[in-house]
């Protein structure tokens, strides 16, 4: 388990310039019970078709809608591209001097980060020999995978004209040599962060998110089963009567609106994350 004591945390990153609410804005990871009542509610979650042993009609237990709950939370982080519970990353990243002279412009691959434990310069034998001082990461952007550095002390220590160089440290020497003779060195910084939610607390609309993707996972598996009662027929004594059902298409459109609101959630959750690409012709 990594140590946290001198991590430095982020920002929300849904509301990064609020101080207050008279409301919570985020909340537990969603759970079956709350799945149900958001996005199942009046459904039948009994299947059409009988258990061959019991010959009762099949029904989704509280066990098996949390299997499906799981899975959709590891769907949204792939569809997203950032990580809902808390993981330790560590990655390396190149000396470029022209982001090296942007204030240390750093943008991790993870995201939504949440803590920054260390930056530290490290050569291939995986020892570091300079550590950033955390008091130097500007943790403004983090949210969004960016961390640059800002000396607190950049009118005293000596270097280049970003004054982030160190004047004296232990490896100090073997970080200016480099800094000062060269452009571009690779796998040279050795960033180690938080992704994810430490707390374990999600903004709403993840939670949304997942439960699109369980619903429509839940009632997908739902419709097949009503595949053979289409339709039926009851004759007595020269009477009869005929009754037809969708079939399958029952939850068509309750699928459909899923699929809406899952694309919707999407792009706005990746847009508030950093995760949203952009491209233009100029």
């Amino acid at each position: 388990m990594a140590d946290f004591t001198n991590a430095r945390s982020g920002p929300s990153v849904f509301v990064e310039q609020s101080t207050e609410a008279d409301y919570q804005r985020t909340e537990p990871l969603i759970t079956p019970d709350q799945l149900v009542r958001r996005f199942l509610m009046g459904v039948d979650l009994s299947s059409q078709m009988k258990d061959p042993f019991t010959g009762k009609a099949m029904r989704w237990t509280p066990e098996m809608v949390k299997d499906i709950v799981d899975g959709a939370l590891q769907t949204a982080e792939a569809e997203l591209g950032i990580l809902l519970r808390p993981v330790v990353v560590k990655e390396k990243h190149p000396f470029d001097r022209f982001a090296y002279n942007s204030y240390g412009y750093f943008v991790v691959r993870q995201r939504p980060v949440s803590k920054i434990i260390s930056i530290a310069v490290t050569p291939p034998n995986g020892v570091d020999v300079y550590s950033m001082p955390l008091e130097w990461v500007e943790t403004a952007y983090l949210p969004r995978g960016q961390i640059n550095i800002i000396p607190m002390t950049a009118a005293q220590v000596g270097g280049d004209s970003t004054g982030i160089s160190p004047a004296s440290s232990n490896g100090g020497s073997f970080y200016l040599t480099v800094v000062q003779n060269r452009g571009w060195v690779p796998a040279y910084w050795n960033i180690e962060y938080v992704a994810g939610y430490c707390d374990g607390m999600v903004p709403r609309i993840i939670n949304d998110f997942i439960g699109v993707i369980a619903a429509s996972e839940i009632l997908s598996m739902l419709a097949v089963t009503y595949a053979k009662v289409q339709s039926h027929s009851l004759g007595i004594d020269g009477l009869s009567q005929s009754v037809s059902t969708p079939g399958p298409q029952i939850f068509a459109q309750r699928l459909e609106e899923l699929e809406k609101k899952r694309l919707l959630l999407s792009k706005k959750i990746k847009s508030l994350t950093g995760r949203k690409v952009w491209s233009s012709v100029i």
